[in-house]
This record gives C-alpha cells, structure tokens and sequence, in this order.
C-alpha cells in the first residue's frame, strides 16, 4: 500500500471520523524528510491493513503549523481513533521508526532469510552503490542494506559541481537515487534496515539487522564518516538552511555572502581558504588563541583581506529565522558573549567514521578509520573497505566510486579463489 499524500481538509476529515493513522508532516525543501521517505514507503506496506499512512506537505497547508503544533520537519504522528498518542521527529533509520511504533501497533515480524547473498553491502552512500552496480553488472548476487535513503552524506547537499559528467551540477539527493535506480536496474536488491552486528568472520558471512539476518560470501564496508556536530540547539534542522559540512560541496550558494567556518585544523583552514574565493566575507571561530592547522595555511589565511578570526571563542548559539541569521559567541577566557551576522556556518570540527560495528573485528588506525590500502581489502579476507570509512588522503564522491569498483575487482577474485 502506497503512502497517501492528503491536504489539511482531508487530515482533519480523517481525525473528525476517529481513524488511526500515521502522518508524515514534510515539506519539499527539507533535505531530511527526503532521506525518510523510502523508510517511510516501506512503513506503509508493513503496516497495511493496520493503519493509513499518508503525508501533509507543510507548504501548502501552512495554518497547520500552529493548529496542530508542528514544530520541526519531518515530524511523524501517530493517532489512534483521532487521538494524537504519539510523535516522533526525523527519524533516523527505518528501525527507529519500527521502535516508535512498537508497543502501540502490532509488531511486524521477520523470518531470518537463510539465502546467501554473493555480496551483501553495509551503506547506500555513493561508494556502497557504486560497489552494487559493478558486483551486478559481474552476476553477482548483490544486497544493499541501508538504513534510510540512498547518498549517505552526499544527499543533504543541495548541489554537486565536482563530480564529472553534469555540466550544470546536480543535486545530491537526486545523483543518489539515479545511482540507486543504476545499479537496481542490472539486479541489486535493496534493504532499508538498520545493522544491529556483523560477524564478519563466519561463513557465510553474516549481518544482524532490524529486518532480520542476511547471509553474505563477501561483505563491502561503505557506512561513511559522519562530520562532527557542534552540538547546539537546532543545528540538525538548519542543514541547509544556513548549516553546512563541506564547503568544497556548499560553497558556491554563499557567494557574495558572510559565513563562519567552525574549527581550527587542516580542514577548517581548508575550507575557509576556499570559502575566501566566493564569500564577501569568513570569519573564523577557533576555541584555542592559534591554529592546528599546519604552517602552509597561516600564511595565506593572514594575508586574505577579508578572512578575519575570532580566537578563543565557541558558538553557544544559531541564531535563525527561516535560514540561519546569525551566531552567537562566548570567549571561553573571559565570559563574555557576541553576536555576529552571518548567513552561513560552516562546521569543520572533524569527522567521525561509522566503525562501531566492526571496530572489533577489522583493523583500525588511530582516528577510527578502517585500515585498507586502494585495494580495499581489509585484514579479513572476503572483506573490503569503501568511500570515507576507510583510511584515504580524499574524501570526495568520486574517490568513493573509485572504491566501490575496486572493491568487486578484488571480490571477484576472492571469489574466484584466488584471493
């Protein structure tokens, strides 16, 4: 049963006549509520027979906001006989989703699937379904499993000018899911779950998820590095409206425009050399009173007229309207508290690769990362590391693909016996 997009009249309509229903209050230019809806389709079919599932598109029915206080996107709500009983707001994974609902609604069970899988990949980013449409281009039986939505990190990016073959750029959201229908259309399956553990020295290979175990010969590591937050009030809901992670991706939309960058190392410095080239101005918010940067970069940065740095100093707060309006600053020596304008932040306090699940059975280097050369063979045989998770000198969409084919060059021959 497909999700069912209703407007306000038709939503009060259904809570008037006391149905039970989950909805979906979302809007088009939320790049969260995007990454939801596949979950979200999948909730509908497990649920069928149980409750409707339908979608409000907040654009259109803006009175809703305050008549049913709505706050944030995506907000997912359950009501039962017309009753709101519960919400829950941007879900992270199709599992938590499951959570949310368990306990009110009958729970929808999964039998183990004991087929065994020639490859199974953990991640739908940009590296994991490259690894998908070369491993079924090759035959192989080939699983993605993915907790939410194709693109990983690359969907929230509103717009990708470095990747080749779009002219005009194209949005992140939309080249995941064309690399998605790719590899789809030569026989890669899909699975929207969550990995709850992996052993990834049995045989076959196996991976616990939400949605039950699956069984693999080979297994393709491509669960990302996350960037680290700041980890202020409203940070999640002003990506990309204001918040930013990647200024190589992001950049170009502050052209003329003031933006902070957050951090002091390679890649704030990185960044903020960048962002100098197309910004009208970049202010530098560094909690130390220098740096961490290496010495190549001071230079440049002093000499640019309109980088100017604000040492010592943290951001306690985003200030914001509709979009990001502003920020504000505590000097962490003295106390005292500022407030700049700015339309952008752009957070580069680091990266945190997604290795919890295997940090013990693979390899890891000292930041976290999954030990694994351009060959991408781990120290498990059968097992192979793509895109950010893996120890690398770029971290960009095209050296994720890379991956992702150099991981079914080795599983071929792993397979093959000759690895």
């Amino acid at each position: 049963m497909a999700v069912m997009n209703i407007n306000s009249k038709k939503l009060k309509a259904m809570i008037e006549n006391g149905k039970t229903f989950l909805v979906d209050f979302w809007a088009p230019w939320c790049p969260h509520c995007r990454k939801t809806n596949p979950a979200y389709e999948q909730i509908a079919e497990q649920y069928a027979g149980v409750l409707d599932v339908v979608k409000v598109d907040m654009d259109e029915n803006d009175k809703l906001w305050s008549e049913l206080q709505v706050e944030l996107i995506p907000t997912l709500r359950l009501y039962v006989d017309g009753k709101p009983v519960a919400s829950t707001v941007a879900p992270e994974s199709k599992a938590a989703i499951d959570e949310f609902l368990s306990g009110i609604l009958p729970e929808h069970e999964e039998e183990d699937d004991a087929h065994v899988y020639d490859m199974l990949i953990i991640g739908g980013g940009p590296g994991g379904y490259t690894a998908a449409l070369y491993a079924a281009r090759a035959g192989f039986d080939t699983l993605v499993i993915e907790k939410l939505s194709a693109g990983g990190q690359m969907a929230l990016t509103h717009q990708i000018d470095n990747y080749p073959g779009f002219v005009d750029g194209i949005g992140g959201w939309e080249l995941a899911d064309q690399m998605q229908r790719q590899a789809e259309r030569f026989g890669a399956k899909t699975q929207n779950a969550e990995v709850r553990s992996v052993d990834l020295k049995a045989s076959p290979k196996k991976v616990e998820t939400s949605e039950g175990a699956f069984y693999g010969k080979t297994i393709v590591l491509a669960t990302g590095a996350n960037p680290r937050e700041l980890g202020v009030s409203n940070e999640k809901e002003l990506v990309g409206r204001g918040v930013a992670y990647c200024a190589a991706c992001d950049g170009m939309f502050y052209k003329g425009k003031t933006v902070v960058v957050v951090g002091g190392g390679n890649t704030a410095a990185a960044d903020a050399l960048l962002l100098s080239r197309v910004a009208e101005k970049v202010i530098i918010v560094h909690r130390r009173d220098t740096l961490r940067a290496t010495k190549i970069y001071h230079e440049p940065l002093m000499r640019a007229e309109n980088v100017e740095f604000r040492w010592n100093s943290v951001v306690m707060e985003l200030l914001h309207e509709d979009k990001l309006i502003g920020v504000r600053l505590k000097d962490v020596q003295t106390g005292e508290e500022t407030v700049l304008a700015a339309d952008g932040v752009f957070v580069s306090v680091g990266r945190k690769p997604a290795t919890e699940l295997v940090a013990d059975q693979v390899e890891l280097d000292k930041g976290g990362y999954i030990v694994a050369g351009e060959n991408t063979a781990t120290n498990i045989p059968g097992v192979y590391a793509v895109g950010d998770v893996r120890t690398k000198l770029l971290r960009q969409v095209v050296t994720a693909v890379a991956d992702g084919a150099m991981a079914v060059h080795m599983a071929e021959e792993f397979l093959a016996g000759g690895a």
